[in-house]
């Protein structure tokens, strides 16, 4: 049986370029995993998408100052969520992307997404001034348990 790469969906909120930053360099590691990935930008009018036709999502939230008040999910992810009408039997790995501090971005976002049905596989921060510290993680959890 010939070998068919599994498909994620990169989808993240690029407020202030915070997410955008890292995308790039994390759709090249899941495609060294022998991923096919698309990626959404997340904006003001968020779209439907059919996540049934992938094997998972990369669901990605900026996170301002502290990670406190400014911490993630953004409106737009928590209405990108909505839109998609639960994340049920969706595996998802979630990130954030900060400045300052992570805070408690990723604990907001993994309880949005069990809260909608998914299933949280991974999570991960990138601190902007060190992004690639341990940048591999999320790819090698996806690889992991998403297969």
């Amino acid at each position: 049986m010939p070998f068919s790469p599994l498909r994620l969906l990169v989808a993240y909120d690029d407020a202030d370029g915070l997410c955008g930053a890292v995308v790039p360099r994390m759709v090249e590691l899941l495609n060294a995993r022998a991923f096919t990935v698309e990626t959404v930008v997340i904006d003001d009018a968020p779209r439907d998408h059919e996540l049934w036709e992938y094997a998972g999502l990369v669901l990605g939230t900026p996170s301002y100052g502290l990670g406190l008040r400014g911490a993630g999910p953004s409106e737009r992810v928590v209405k990108w969520v909505e839109a998609q009408g639960g994340l049920d039997d969706v595996k998802v790995a979630v990130f954030s992307a900060f400045q300052g501090r992570a805070g408690n971005s990723l604990r907001n976002v993994r309880q949005l997404v069990v809260d909608n049905g998914g299933e949280c596989i991974a999570r991960h921060p990138y601190w902007l001034k060190r992004p690639a510290h341990d940048e591999h993680v999320l790819p090698a959890e996806c690889m992991v348990r998403i297969r």
